[in-house]
């Protein structure tokens, strides 16, 4: 499979990585400080580190599911109250009905949708960092500069690189020979094996050769995994037999597993649905658990081992902060958790949410419907009363005569005249 990295991510998810880079970086020092630098070690860290950073996000979510095993019941009734009454009056009445409910638990129908919209840039700046980890960590970083310095001082360096990336299935997003982290990106992916495939095509430049055997090695034992697997190498190379299978194949196999007890953990936990909607939601339910276990695994054979890794502690550690975090809020009678989440409601009063907005709207039009017009006919009565009416369009002639106020002709005329002056 074709590598494809960028060097530090820009766009919206730059300050998001810069953030969470710093925090590898210092991971890393630290485990270099103490007499044990190694990539696969700081991996495992900063996965537990930035799901410590996420446990309020985790709280906030699991909060709203348990208040929501409450809420959902009543909002199914709702919904069957107005099933087939796709008149605006029931409509309006029905989101009227469903704000109270919201209110009277402290609820908000995009609680639970929040911290997803907010984790989502985090994940991907995770991947990011894991992809390129050079870009992030200062000492590591100096290590490769080691080696592309005089790379990138070599004469006839971008054709040498060019066809060495080509030979070695790297591929870089808009490399640049003249771009020094672009050389970086390239040699940040160049496989356990293939260090000496990159001295031999600069067999003619003796500094570069010398560099490269200076520090490769260093290289190779900080990416090193137990087991002879290194972090930026696929796991599993079914062309080497056996030995490239095994025990490389334990990651994207965990990978599948940790998957599918986090989703088979968590959904225990969702609140219950109507009876006739149990059986898509369990149909539904059963294909995510089938798939998302079998997609990891992919995920984790296809990509470097240290995305994998990543992907197991994440799972691991993602789930015992739920079941932590569940274990807590099974501690607290549903109700006492519905008046908590009113007193947080109620600090922020005078600040409602853009969904409690859109549903306040609609109890106001529900309740002024009544003083509405029904009518043709009384749309134009109201308009003739209206005190010195008169239509914006409308000339006054000599010719005019009178006419009856009550006439089909004049409610017509009315009516007609009230559309233009809209």
């Amino acid at each position: 499979m074709d590598i494809v990295v960028l060097s530090r991510v820009g766009g919206i998810l730059g300050p998001f990585a810069w953030i969470l880079g710093l925090i590898m970086n210092y991971i890393y020092e630290f485990l270099d400080f103490v007499g044990i630098p190694n990539v696969a070690l700081a991996i495992i860290l900063f996965t537990l580190i930035t799901n410590l950073l996420m446990l309020p996000l985790t709280i906030k979510q699991q909060r709203y599911t348990r208040v929501s095993s409450i809420v959902t019941p009543e909002i199914q009734k709702i919904n069957k109250k107005y099933k087939g009454k796709t008149d605006e009056l029931s409509q309006r009445r029905m989101q009227a009905e469903t704000m109270e409910v919201y209110q009277k638990y402290g609820a908000s129908p995009t609680s639970g949708c929040l911290p997803v919209l907010i984790s989502f840039p985090i994940l991907l700046a995770l991947y990011r960092i894991i992809y390129n980890i050079p870009s992030y960590v200062n000492s590591i970083h100096t290590m490769f500069m080691t080696m592309a310095e005089p790379i990138s001082k070599v004469a006839n360096g971008s054709d040498i690189m060019t066809q060495l990336m080509s030979d070695l299935n790297i591929r870089v997003s808009g490399f640049d020979f003249t771009n020094i982290e672009k050389i970086i990106d390239a040699l940040n992916n160049v496989k356990t094996t293939n260090w000496d495939a990159v001295a031999t095509a600069f067999s003619a430049h003796p500094d570069v050769v010398n560099n490269i055997n200076s520090i490769k090695d260093t290289i190779i034992s900080i990416n090193t995994i137990p087991g002879g697997l290194n972090v930026m190498d696929a796991p599993v190379h079914f062309s080497q037999g056996m030995a490239g299978i095994f025990p490389g194949i334990l990651i994207p196999i965990l990978a599948g597993l940790t998957q599918f007890l986090s989703l088979k953990i968590t959904s225990g936990n969702q609140p219950k649905q109507a009876p006739g909607q149990e059986n898509s939601m369990a149909s539904s339910m059963k294909m995510m658990n089938t798939i998302m276990p079998l997609f990891s695994v992919w995920i984790c054979i296809s990509l470097p081992a240290g995305v994998g890794l990543y992907w197991v502690f994440n799972s691991v550690f993602r789930t015992l902060g739920i079941v932590i975090v569940n274990k807590f809020f099974n501690t607290k009678d549903l109700e006492e958790l519905a008046a908590e989440q009113q007193e947080k409601i109620a600090e922020r009063k005078g600040k409602p949410s853009f969904a409690d907005k859109m549903l306040n709207a609609g109890a106001a039009a529900s309740e002024n419907n009544g003083s509405r017009p029904k009518s043709m006919s009384e749309i134009a009565k109201a308009n003739r009363s209206k005190q010195g009416y008169t239509p914006k369009s409308y000339t006054p002639e000599d010719g005019d005569k009178p006419v009856d106020s009550n006439s089909i002709s004049s409610i017509a005329h009315m009516l007609d005249q009230s559309k233009k002056d809209d």
